[in-house]
């Protein structure tokens, strides 16, 4: 999958306008961080192939 967005720096960015927002804005803005985090993730997981039996991934935390 290509994207013109590098999930890890949108995460890193989302979470640096949070430390600096208030109420509803900051708490937006961590679920953004967390989405653009998770999505890193699953591509790291996905350029990495399967690493478990069967490909079976551990659960999520």
């Amino acid at each position: 999958m290509y994207t013109e967005y590098d999930p890890q720096h949108e995460a890193e960015a989302a979470m640096k306008r949070a430390a600096e927002a208030e109420g509803a804005d900051r708490q937006r803005l961590i679920q953004l961080a967390l989405a653009w985090h998770e999505l890193a993730r699953d591509l790291r997981d996905e350029q990495a192939g399967p690493s478990h039996p069967a490909g079976h991934r551990p659960p999520a935390r």
